[in-house]
């Protein structure tokens, strides 16, 4: 059952490039880690215009701590541009998101905002703020925020970041702070510091991401 799915996987990914093609319209390809056993493949198609709409599957293949496969969660997005200035400088953009589960049958509602601009000639920062809204798949509707400010590094390949997050639905507020470091260019280590309710933990993680 395992390599049907994974079989209709490819097959949907395959079918967007051959799309892509036909069409001459760009093919958006992008495999990242997904926690500590979980591999997540970004597949669609970007078209043109102002709003830069884009659409297309996620697919995450979760395994477990014996590295057997447990799950296989896809879920079709879209995606447009809200807004964008770009100076020599700085950069800001604001986007919106949608992404329905199709497995859990729940929908959720993005809006982002990223602000980044060069404080020196050693140091930049970014902004990025979040709010996001999901509903269905009989879970109660909740609104989740988040608010990120990130110290880059970028002639050392580092970076500080601080994280606060709050979660309507878990009834949770959840603050962090963590250390980057660029291994290789699709590839960084992180250290990283949170407390949730009270409870503290620490991580160390190499992720990586791989684009086309």
């Amino acid at each position: 059952m395992q390599i049907l799915r994974l079989f209709a996987i490819f097959s949907v990914a395959m079918t967007f490039a051959d799309m892509a093609h036909a069409d001459g319209r760009p093919l958006i390809w992008n495999v990242s880690r997904v926690g500590d056993n979980g591999v997540k493949l970004r597949t669609g198609l970007q078209g043109d215009g102002r709003a830069e709409p884009s659409a297309g599957v996620t697919t995450q293949v979760l395994a477990d701590d014996t590295g057997a496969i447990s799950a296989v969660p896809v879920s079709i997005w879209g995606r447009v541009l809200l807004s964008s200035s770009n100076s020599p400088a700085s950069q800001h953009t604001a986007q919106a998101q949608m992404d329905y589960d199709a497995d859990a049958r729940r929908a959720r509602f993005l809006v982002s905002e990223k602000k980044s601009w060069i404080e020196s000639s050693v140091l930049d920062m970014v902004s990025r703020r979040s709010v996001t809204i999901a509903a269905g798949g009989g879970g109660e509707a909740g609104i989740a925020a988040a608010q990120t400010l990130r110290l880059e590094f970028p002639q050392v390949g580092a970076a500080l970041a601080t994280t606060g997050s709050l979660d309507s639905a878990e009834r949770t507020f959840t603050k962090s702070l963590s250390v980057e470091k660029t291994l290789y260019p699709d590839l960084t280590l992180t250290a990283s510091l949170s407390e949730t309710d009270s409870q503290t933990t620490a991580t160390m993680r190499v992720d990586y991401s791989v684009k086309w």
